[in-house]
């Protein structure tokens, strides 16, 4: 999410006219590769060989979204790092052709994760095709907020203003998503019974006060409310938190359901 999105903030950023320096798309450009270096190190841990890691590259099932996902980190991993070096070495590229290209995979890098879920047809909590727009609202998000840091730190963009409101709107859609995730009917036994340990079972403190209250309503209280710039800094912290939890709860609710 922080991959994509700490590119997809200066893109929307630049794509609607505003002058970005290019101390901050350096920012950008080292934050995506720090994250994604992260994603990649993460997920090929998790594989029960690790060894075998590159046969997912170089012997591809191309039906698998895990394949489709791990070109999509490669591809966005070196159009990123073009657009770095165009901008650190004057190269000379047209930058509006390479971000826009770069901008396309940076979305497929929020959401393919959705669609490995989808794939994975005996977690029924995880066909829900709002897990699409959950993944892409959710790097966005972290995309704002970890400018909102980046900011504080290296102080040189005056768009604090703008994260913030960009923040409030993407925290109140996803807000919505989550309610409607939770409160669309569920066709199965197994969904339900996801549900209702997400809200009333083993993760219902974890949910309410972690995603709920930590990750939306407070920092929706100081964007809301809030007069200074570290308003919007306690409400970045907070929606960082909120996301890391509710990801930890989406993975894994739906793995306690027994298959058999």
């Amino acid at each position: 999410a922080i991959a994509a999105g700490a590119f997809l903030i200066p893109f929307l950023a630049i794509l609607f006219g505003y002058e970005l320096s290019n101390t901050t798309k350096l920012w950008s450009v080292g934050t995506a590769l720090v994250f994604l270096t992260l994603t990649g190190i993460f997920l090929v841990m998790d594989l029960d060989r690790p060894d075998r890691f590159l046969n997912v590259l170089f012997r591809p099932q191309w039906k698998s979204w895990l394949v489709k996902g791990g070109y999509t980190l490669t591809i966005f991993g070196i159009l990123i790092s073009l657009w770095g070096a165009n901008v650190w070495f004057d190269l000379g590229i047209p930058e509006k052709p390479l971000l826009w290209l770069t901008g396309i995979f940076a979305v497929l890098l929020a959401i393919y994760t959705a669609f490995l879920f989808a794939q994975a047809k005996g977690r029924d909590f995880w066909q829900s095709p709002s897990l699409i727009l959950h993944m892409f609202v959710h790097s966005i998000m972290a995309g704002a907020a970890i400018f909102v840091l980046i900011s504080l730190i290296s102080g040189v963009e005056d768009w604090m203003e703008i994260l913030n409101g960009t923040l409030l709107i993407v925290v109140i859609i996803n807000l919505f998503t989550i309610i409607s995730e939770l409160t669309i009917t569920h066709p199965t036994s197994a969904a339900k019974t996801v549900v209702q340990m997400i809200t009333k079972g083993r993760y219902k403190k974890l949910f309410w006060i972690g995603t709920i209250l930590i990750g939306n309503l407070i920092p929706l209280g100081f964007l809301v409310f809030g007069f200074k710039d570290w308003s919007t800094v306690i409400a970045s912290i907070g929606i960082l938190i909120g996301i890391v939890i509710t990801e930890k709860i989406w993975v894994e609710a739906p793995q306690r359901i027994p298959l058999a």
